[in-house]
């Protein structure tokens, strides 16, 4: 017998858009800063996988997991406003291996180790897109993309379903390099490693 999962990542809203996006969450993965705000948006048995990149990053998930308020001097730490409650019991919440992190990064992208820089960011840390790739792959016999992927041909397009950024915002943030990352997607899609269901990832057959 096998079962359907579900990923959405981040803030990626079902309310409002189920017509079109479903209202099945079986997973919401995500680091801090894209955690939903609304209570709306966390269902009592998904499961609430953590990507944790920095040390304050546990501080907030330890707040969470134990329903505390989180110190007004941690908060100055994200770049974004991250949300207060997540209105899941404990058994509910996962912290991402680390190890999928770097795999992605260091053995599938081939990016370099990070370096001690005074200014600026090495384009070395994968998007959480790629990053639940992989560990579907993992977990997954099969694997299904929907409503992902960048093509940055055409800057108009919009980059979520769910907000007014556009594709071009991709070429001004620091630290992702989403073209490795395309490449990457488009060799599994045509080896037949995932299926790409609605067309963003844009390969050719």
């Amino acid at each position: 017998m096998w079962t359907r999962t579900v990923q959405r990542l981040n803030s990626a809203p079902v309310e409002g858009y189920s017509e079109h996006v479903g209202n099945k969450t079986t997973i919401r993965m995500t680091y801090p800063e894209g955690a939903p705000l609304s209570d709306l948006e966390y269902y009592s048995n998904d499961l609430f996988v953590a990507v944790l990149f920095k040390s304050v990053d546990f501080s907030w998930l330890q707040a969470m997991v134990k329903n505390e308020t989180l110190p007004f001097w941690v908060r100055l730490f994200f770049w974004k406003q991250v949300a207060e409650k997540i209105p899941l019991q404990p058994k509910h919440f996962r912290i991402l291996n680390p190890v999928i992190i770097k795999e992605t990064a260091f053995d599938i992208l081939q990016y370099s180790e990070p370096q001690s820089r005074f200014w600026g960011r090495d384009k070395n840390v994968p998007t959480i897109g790629v990053i639940a790739v992989i560990l579907a792959t993992h977990l997954c016999d099969e694997v299904s993309l929907a409503g992902f992927g960048y093509d940055l041909n055409q800057p108009k397009t919009p980059l979520h379903y769910f907000d007014n950024l556009c594709m071009a915002a991709m070429n001004f943030q620091t630290m992702h390099n989403v073209t490795t990352e395309t490449r990457f997607l488009v060799r599994l899609v045509k080896e037949g490693v995932v299926e790409d269901l609605s067309g963003g990832i844009h390969c050719e057959f």
